[in-house]
């Protein structure tokens, strides 16, 4: 049988010291999550929390990530039930959103991880254990080193928190949200205003000084997008989003429709 306990790539990307890349995805598709194996991303995160999929298509997109050597991650909502059950399925790390406080990292780690480390109750033959064929010591034990917990902080009482939040032990890699961030600096739909980006920095300096992942995500319709991923590097960002398929998909599909009428309109 196929060893089910692999290394997670993206934390062993990081132990290099290099950076990986990979992005959302919204659409309820193995497909799209194939297309970025074929394209040569690390990861996708499977978008729990803004799009139509469940954990049915989310097991399916999982299995498209493993086809393609991935590491499938799951966004989604502070729920332990649904944390544990992507887990299982064969997540091999989970982003939890809009958190607020310490406390709600702890139901984080909990949810994620074993004991020692947390409390996440044993299930005897999930997916990820290939049914139970791994025995339950070596995938506790696999579970809590290769797992990865991130969070994002998206909310002021969360930047007020923060350092409370990132001393919790089992978190893994912090992000932002620019949009909810945008939203509650009063400036709603100003993604790149001086204020969204000044506190995102303020939180990045604090999660690279508690030892923790950054990972900013970026626009890769734009163009500075090279001179962005250089310059995340250089501020240690190891884990770099290149946004959601949908606007990937959308700007495409545009730039497809645009060269076709300027075609149309030569004489």
């Amino acid at each position: 049988m196929k060893n089910r306990l692999e290394k997670n790539r993206v934390k062993e990307t990081i132990k290099r010291g290099d950076v990986s890349f990979g992005f959302y995805v919204a659409t309820p598709s193995p497909t799209i999550v194939e297309l970025a194996g074929v394209a040569g991303m690390e990861w996708v995160r499977i978008d729990w929390a803004h799009s139509a999929v469940d954990l049915p298509m989310i097991e399916n997109m999982i299995r498209a990530a493993e086809n393609y050597n991935m590491a499938p991650f799951v966004r989604l909502n502070l729920d332990e039930q649904k944390i544990s059950s992507v887990l299982e399925l064969g997540a091999l790390g989970i982003i939890v959103p809009d958190i607020e406080t310490a406390g709600d990292a702890r139901m984080i780690v909990n949810a994620a991880k074993f004991s020692p480390v947390g409390e996440r109750g044993m299930f005897s033959a999930p997916r990820k254990s290939g049914y139970g064929a791994v025995d339950g010591a070596s995938f506790k034990k696999w579970t809590n080193e290769e797992v990865m917990v991130g969070i994002q902080i998206e909310n002021v009482k969360a930047i007020d928190q923060l350092e409370d939040i990132l001393d919790v032990d089992g978190i893994d890699m912090v992000l932002s949200g620019r949009g909810d961030l945008a939203n509650a600096l009063g400036v709603p739909g100003q993604r790149n205003h001086p204020d969204v980006l000044r506190v995102e920095e303020e939180i990045f300096q604090i999660a690279r000084k508690k030892g923790k992942v950054i990972s900013p995500q970026l626009d890769p319709t734009a163009t500075d997008f090279q001179t962005k991923i250089t310059d995340w590097k250089e501020r240690g960002a190891q884990v770099i989003s290149f946004g959601h398929d949908l606007p990937i998909i959308k700007h495409a599909l545009e730039q497809i429709v645009q060269l076709a009428q300027a075609a149309k309109a030569v004489h």
